[in-house]
C-alpha cells in the first residue's frame, strides 16, 4: 500500500510547499492569530515548540481556558502532515498524560510564583474560601437551583401554572 500523502510529504521536504498554520488540521485563522501572539508564525516554529508548550504559553497569557486547543494542536502535529481530528485526540489514550502534564506544570508555576512572592496562597483559593463560607452558613448552592442576583443565594420559586 502506498503512502497516502507521499507526494505532499516529498514537496514539503523539498521546500516546494509551505504550509501555513491555518492549513493544518484542526487549526484555522483564529488559532493562527493566537499562536502569532506568542511568537509562532510558521508550522516549523509550532513543530519546534511542540503542542504542549504552545498550549501552556497560550494559557499563561490568558488566551485559552479550555483543553480543546491542546487537543487541536496535538492533532494538528501528529501524524505529520495529515493530522488527527481533535475529537479523536480528546478520546484517545494520549488524553490523560497530556492532562496530567498540564496540571503538573500549573502546580509548578504556582509554586514558583508563591516562592517569588508574586502570588500568595490566598490568591488562588479566594473563590474556594467563599464557597466554604457559604457551605458553613448553610447557603450552599445546589446544582439546578437558580442564583439570586443580590447575594448569590439560591432562590426558591413556585413553578408556573401550579397551585
Amino acid at each position: 500500500m502506498t503512502d497516502r500523502n507521499s507526494k505532499v510529504r516529498r514537496r514539503i521536504a523539498a521546500g516546494k510547499l509551505r504550509l501555513r498554520v491555518r492549513d493544518l488540521r484542526n487549526l484555522g485563522p483564529r488559532a493562527e492569530t493566537l499562536l502569532a501572539e506568542i511568537g509562532i508564525h510558521s508550522v516549523e516554529a509550532l513543530r519546534e515548540r511542540g503542542a504542549l508548550e504552545a498550549y501552556l504559553e497560550l494559557r499563561r497569557r490568558g488566551s485559552m481556558k479550555t483543553l480543546n486547543m491542546l487537543w487541536a494542536l496535538v492533532g494538528a502535529l501528529d501524524p505529520w502532515p495529515e493530522g488527527t481530528d481533535w475529537r479523536e485526540v480528546s478520546r484517545s489514550e494520549a488524553r490523560l498524560p497530556l492532562m496530567l502534564e498540564v496540571e503538573a506544570r500549573d502546580q509548578a508555576r504556582t509554586a514558583v510564583r508563591r516562592a517569588a512572592g508574586i502570588e500568595t496562597p490566598g490568591d488562588s483559593a479566594a473563590s474556594d474560601s467563599s464557597v466554604a463560607g457559604a457551605e458553613a452558613a448553610g447557603d450552599a448552592w445546589v446544582p439546578g437551583m437558580p442564583f439570586d442576583s443580590r447575594g448569590g443565594h439560591a432562590v426558591h420559586r413556585k413553578k408556573k401554572n401550579r397551585p
